[in-house]
């Protein structure tokens, strides 16, 4: 599976197409059975935060689904200006990860607010069966082109990893974050207390984000 670059097929709906099945497209109801069968999985949810259920259930994933689709979670688009904001079409940030068109894993973006308006967090999550080979290196680094590409409002994008989820770091390298350091004790999952590590990328091309 060889990297592609973004195609929007049209403004409204986004998607990166990889070889080999692969895909990133609009969440659909038809991905309630297959998210619901990827997420209710103990060692997938062991790197998500608390905010996703468990168990994981359909309805669960229903609302997620109907949350995605509905446009008032949705982003503005295209150039960005400090007089008029963005001035494109609102867009989902969020998206499925497909092979041969069925649900098996996320992605997307969390934008921010107060002065962080500019910036936005990546998530992802991958079903267990498609771990180790190398599926995240190959959509992660497109998706960060369409983002980039789609909301001229970013100059920065962030990460966050636990400490003992090395495999996330390396994907978040790969795609052109950097490091930018380690909270000890942050986090409590599953009772405990750990570390999370922090990444950022900014905007190609643009050093500052005090625009």
């Amino acid at each position: 599976m060889d990297n592609a670059s973004p195609a929007p097929i049209t403004p409204s709906r986004p998607i990166v197409e990889l070889a080999n099945g692969l895909a990133l497209r609009e969440w659909q109801q038809k991905d309630i059975a297959s998210s619901t069968d990827h997420l209710n999985n103990k060692n997938v949810l062991a790197n998500m935060r608390n905010r996703i259920p468990n168990p994981y259930t359909e309805a669960d994933a229903a609302s997620w689904i109907t949350f995605c689709q509905d446009p008032a979670n949705h982003v503005r688009s295209g150039n960005w200006t400090a007089e008029g904001g963005s001035e494109g079409p609102a867009v989902s940030p969020s998206f499925a990860i497909t092979f041969n068109d069925v649900a098996v894993g996320g992605i997307g973006l969390d934008f921010k607010e107060d002065v962080y308006f500019r910036t936005a967090e990546i998530g992802y999550w991958l079903g267990e069966e498609f771990w180790g080979q190398g599926v995240m290196s190959r959509v992660v680094p497109p998706f960060m082109e369409w983002a980039w590409q789609t909301f001229e409002i970013l100059v920065r994008v962030s990460g966050e990893t636990y400490d003992a989820n090395a495999a996330s770091g390396k994907v978040l390298q790969k795609s052109g974050f950097k490091y930018e350091g380690r909270r000890p004790d942050m986090v409590c999952k599953n009772g405990v207390i750990g570390a999370t590590l922090m990444w950022g990328a900014l905007r190609p091309r643009i050093m500052s984000a005090m625009a």
